[in-house]
């Protein structure tokens, strides 16, 4: 209910004497009186204003009261803090109740006099100025309509951003759609596309075997004899009619050079018959005969010239068949190597059946190597499968994981662009790991040289070039790492192309890193050679032989397989060993014996600066040896001509184009180390 207003009365002497002692207790402007003074003092006031008469014409007295609320809601507000209290912050903490409760209230009492009014404004001033609160009613509305005004734009600037929320939201939601939309088309193109790769896949083993097949006729196969089990090989249609060939050319050569001989005989023997008769004065019968015999014997010679030629051709198309029936024989391995391997008859691997295999390229002791579609990149890689025997012991299988392991570590560091690369590894089952690899679409080193049996010696340069940029990459690192198991079938060429060299050098499961335990000069630092009787011994030095203390190796290893790779990519042939078992090779020391000489073939022509590149590759002695620095600097490597030899820069083709890089520096700030 609201109160009534206070009737006027007349204020009492009494009471004037009161207000004016009241008056004159309140703080002067500029005082350091407390605050509980002020808020006694208001207190005062404000009970002397509610008992004195008000006016209600005073329009001054209005808006006091309006400002400042009624007595008992200012008492209220300004108990918060309490009598006695000396903390302005406190005081601070009870002003937003303050401002709360001064509302202007229903009952509007009004003062009897002006002075009453004068004694209320400075009453005002010093009780609600001190403490930070707005004394005009019309700047507090003020105020109240801008936050009002301001939270109104706030609120349309929120609806606006809900929109956009909205808006996006339902972009969100489109998107994802969109998304679930394509996915399903792209798990539908990848199911295809496997179906496809599948069926191609299938169609190109079926066509290998009918091309081997095929081959079996025309080059021969191997057969056992029932009586001992003995395994032989017997030659196929087109070997044994070289042979039949060869055999008929050579008997009728024999026949000629035999009716040769006879002219031959008999022209000399007229001839001698035509002096002796002389001065007898021979008749025209002795020169006819004469003349007879000479062009008889001049008959068989050419006749004889021919034959020896075909014979020279027969002999050159059955070297060739030789190296076809190598790769031949190869690639019959391979076949039956795919026939037996489980992963026959699981075509694809990874997750979600990521990998469609295609067909083997190669077995080794414990992995094969496969190779396989990627669908989702869209490219050929190259599968390499670990198998981990289950009856191995213990030691053996970690021997191998170590190995393993540590070929993976090595091929996740590297990055040349001669080095093939590792883009992923996953396990399959308890037993088996993958490595996926990058894929050379060309063949390898090893079977090329079975092939086309030699290179061009501007050809053979470009592979060592390419192959000493690898190894000089690889001696740079922070720990230096020793390939150890360089060898034609481990090197790639990386196109399709044989006519272009871009080759790729793989296969790290046999590397050596040189850690803190090296020793020797920091340019070419040694290990211990802790792994001996692994690797191919024709392109192993003499020091990896060594038995009867552990040898110290460096990367004067790979240059001794650089030079057996150099010199058989000229002449056609390994310059030791040929022709020997691996088993024979480690058993009697053969490259120990034969390696303190080395001699070139007569055919094809080589330059003297590629048989010294060789020379410095194989010298028997590791410390003549060239090292991986000094043999990139041989001014051999850049050479563009003979006449150009002592040049040292070239025109170096790689997977980029062709640029022309000088001779490379020793190092001098050392790679990232290999964790």
């Amino acid at each position: 209910m609201d109160a009534a207003p206070a009737m006027p009365v007349q204020r009492s002497p009494q009471v004037r004497k009161r207000s004016r002692e009241e008056r004159n207790a309140l703080p002067q402007e500029g005082s350091n009186d407390s605050v509980p003074a002020i808020f006694s003092n208001e207190q005062s006031a404000n009970r002397s204003i509610a008992m004195e008469p008000v006016d209600v014409d005073q329009p001054e007295t209005n808006t006091l009261n309006s400002a400042v609320g009624a007595p008992e809601t200012r008492s209220r507000g300004l108990s918060a803090v309490g009598p006695g209290s000396t903390s302005p912050s406190a005081a601070s903490r009870s002003c937003p109740e303050i401002i709360h409760n001064c509302q202007p209230s229903t009952a509007t009492p009004t003062l009897s006099s002006s002075s009453a009014s004068a004694e209320a404004r400075r009453f005002k001033q010093p009780t609600l100025a001190a403490y930070g609160m707005v004394s005009d009613a019309i700047a507090l509305k003020k105020e109240i309509s801008d936050r009002d005004s301001h939270i109104e734009d706030l609120n349309r600037e929120v609806e606006g951003l809900r929109a956009e929320v909205g808006r996006r939201d339902d972009q969100i939601n489109f998107m994802d759609d969109q998304c679930s939309h394509y996915q399903k088309k792209l798990a539908h193109f990848q199911s295809v596309m496997r179906q496809e790769m599948l069926s191609a896949a299938q169609k190109d083993r079926s066509e290998a075997r009918r091309v081997l097949y095929q081959k079996h006729f025309e080059l021969g196969q191997t057969a056992t004899w029932h009586s001992n089990g003995q395994t032989v090989w017997m030659e196929g249609d087109r070997v044994r009619a070289l042979f039949l060939k060869l055999a008929d050319l050579t008997q009728k050569r024999e026949e000629v050079e035999a009716l040769k001989k006879a002219a031959q005989s008999s022209v000399k023997h007229l001839a001698r018959q035509e002096r002796e008769r002389e001065d007898s004065g021979a008749g025209p019968e002795m020169q006819e005969a004469l003349m007879a015999a000479q062009l008889e014997y001049q008959l068989r010679a050419s006749e004889h010239t021919a034959l020896t030629n075909a014979i020279a051709d027969i002999k050159s198309k059955q070297s060739e068949i030789e190296y076809e029936k190598k790769a031949f024989v190869k690639e019959m391995r391979r076949v039956n190597d795919e026939d037996t391997s489980e992963f026959l008859a699981t075509p694809t691997i990874g997750e979600e059946d990521r990998y469609v295999l295609m067909h083997l390229l190669g077995k080794g002791g414990f992995s094969e190597v496969w190779k396989a579609f990627d669908l989702v990149e869209g490219r050929y890689v190259a599968c390499k499968i670990h198998h981990i025997q289950r009856e191995w012991p213990a030691h053996t299988r970690t021997h191998y994981l170590r190995h393993a392991q540590r070929e993976l570590d090595i091929m996740r560091a590297l990055d040349h662009p001669h080095l093939t690369h590792l883009y992923d590894v996953f396990p399959r089952g308890d037993h088996t790991f993958i490595s996926v690899m990058e894929y050379s679409n060309g063949m390898d080193l090893d079977t090329y040289l079975k092939r086309y049996r030699t290179f061009k010696e501007a050809d053979a340069r470009l592979v060592l070039l390419q192959i000493v940029d690898v190894l000089r990459y690889l001696a740079s690192l922070e720990s230096p790492i020793i390939h150890y198991d360089l060898k034609p079938a481990n090197i790639l060429l990386h196109r399709d192309d044989p006519t272009i060299l871009d080759i790729k050098i793989t296969d790290f499961g046999l590397s050596k890193i040189i850690g803190t335990t090296r020793e020797g000069p920091s340019d070419n630092p040694s290990i211990e050679l802790t792994s001996q009787g692994t690797g191919t011994y024709w392109y192993l030095p003499p020091e990896c032989f060594e038995t009867t203390s552990t040898p110290r190796i460096s990367n004067k290893v790979d240059i001794w397989s650089v030079g057996v790779i150099f010199y058989q990519m000229l002449f056609g042939k390994r310059p030791f060993a040929e022709g020997e078992s691996q088993r024979r090779i480690w058993q009697e020391k053969l490259i120990v014996q034969s390696a303190r000489t080395l001699h070139f073939p007569d055919t094809p022509k080589v330059s003297e600066e590629a048989k010294d590149v060789i020379r410095s590759c194989l010298a028997f002695n590791e410390r003549e040896r060239c090292d991986v620095f000094q043999l990139s600097q041989d001014p051999y490597l850049f050479r563009t001509s003979r006449r150009s030899a002592n040049k040292t820069k070239s025109v170096v083709p790689s997977s980029g184009g062709n640029s022309i890089i000088p001779p490379m520096p020793l190092p001098t700030d050392a790679a990232a180390p290999i964790s």
